[in-house]
């Protein structure tokens, strides 16, 4: 059984769609639930979970009164055995996970965040817990040792029957800040979406560009990006830089601006997959130049796109990449990023078919359906 952290913190994300690709993969023999009534979780929806607020539509009906609500907080509280919270709306998902947990009809527990809410609930039953990186407890300059998820690991993790990290990386910072012993941990990668990818015919823009993917805070390296950009894009006058996600902050701006480049940096919001993997599709290269992540997906996702990658030589990144991508330093002190992209952009055909052949390869390593399997095997052996 898996409870609903992940699926209440996120509407999308990686930890979220992780556990909702884990679980819709899951070999026959295992019997998975997620101790859920309904969510927004757009990752569940797709999965035929009922949306946020469907069991209070349908037990209104057509009626809307003040009594027909309070008929529904009173009906199920009282099903839940909430008295106390009568005057309340009911929290469906709560009472529903602390019902199943209780009730204890389950081989193996798998929260899928670090609460440890339930460890007074589930007596002797074993459970697993997925670590994705340790990046609170590795950057202290911008973690708080308060902080409420390197407190929840501490807590939860020496407990646990077993941990799942997503990387050797990941499995090795365990072991080296938390001193967990390398028999309790087991790697699983993360997949890739196994359904055909068709790219669209028209380029999401009419010049060429850079793709840049995901979040742009803290270790992200995107200040040292864009400075390592500036004589490339002097360079090739056509050339543009794209970053996916929210807008850029005002200090980003400011930064872009004040080396005459505002008009070489687009933001840009992508709503379907297919849009996505386009935008992957008709870049030049996606350039990964984090200092550290606990996977990655983005690479899997440029794999699948036929996307050239670039990535830092840092991290868990030559762990999942092996050969298939074009390996670049940056740091404050040192940087090769632009000649690194200079070997790529003047690739002649065969040999970018090469890389790409490459990375098509790789990809085939990382499945959803594999990653369920080892992570089913574990299951089998702590129940």
């Amino acid at each position: 059984m898996y409870d609903n952290q992940a699926f209440v913190m996120q509407t999308h994300g990686g930890v979220s769609r992780c556990f909702a690709e884990l679980y819709s993969h899951m070999p026959a023999d295992i019997k998975a639930k997620i101790s859920l009534v309904e969510t927004d979780n757009v990752y569940l929806q797709n999965l035929g979970f009922k949306p946020l607020g469907d069991t209070f539509r349908n037990y209104m009906g057509s009626s809307s009164s003040k009594l027909r609500k309070m008929q529904y907080k009173l009906y199920y509280n009282f099903k839940y055995g909430k008295y106390s919270r009568w005057d309340k709306m009911p929290m469906l998902n709560a009472y529903e996970q602390e019902r199943l947990i209780v009730e204890g009809q389950y081989d193996v527990f798998h929260p899928t965040f670090f609460d440890a809410y339930f460890l007074p609930f589930i007596g002797d039953t074993p459970f697993v817990v997925t670590v994705h990186d340790m990046i609170p407890e590795i950057y202290t300059q911008y973690y708080s040792i308060n902080d409420p998820q390197i407190l929840q690991k501490k807590n939860i993790i020496p407990k646990a029957h077993h941990l799942i990290a997503v990387s050797e990386q990941t499995k090795n910072d365990l072991v080296r800040m938390m001193n967990i012993p390398e028999d309790k941990i087991t790697v699983v990668y993360h997949g890739t979406d196994e359904a055909p990818y068709e790219p669209s015919k028209t380029c999401p823009f009419d010049f060429e560009y850079i793709l840049y993917v995901g979040e742009r805070h803290f270790y992200k390296n995107f200040n040292l990006f864009c400075r390592d950009c500036m004589p490339i894009l002097r360079r090739h006058k056509d050339l543009k830089v794209v970053c996916t996600g929210k807008p850029f902050t005002s200090e980003e701006k400011y930064f872009i601006e004040t080396m005459g480049m505002e008009k070489r940096f687009i933001q840009t919001f992508v709503k379907t997959d297919q849009e996505f993997l386009d935008l992957y599709n008709h870049a030049v290269c996606f350039v990964y130049p984090s200092e550290y992540e606990g996977f990655g997906i983005p690479i899997l996702e440029a794999y699948k796109a036929d996307c050239p990658v670039m990535l830092n030589e840092a991290s868990c990144f030559p762990e999942i990449a092996g050969d298939a991508a074009i390996f670049f330093r940056m740091d404050k002190e040192r940087s090769d990023f632009e000649e690194q992209f200079e070997t790529l952009y003047h690739l002649d055909g065969n040999e970018k078919e090469k890389l790409l052949a490459k990375q098509r390869e790789r990809m085939r390593m990382f499945s959803w359906t594999k990653s369920a399997q080892q992570l089913a095997d574990v299951y089998r052996k702590i129940a």
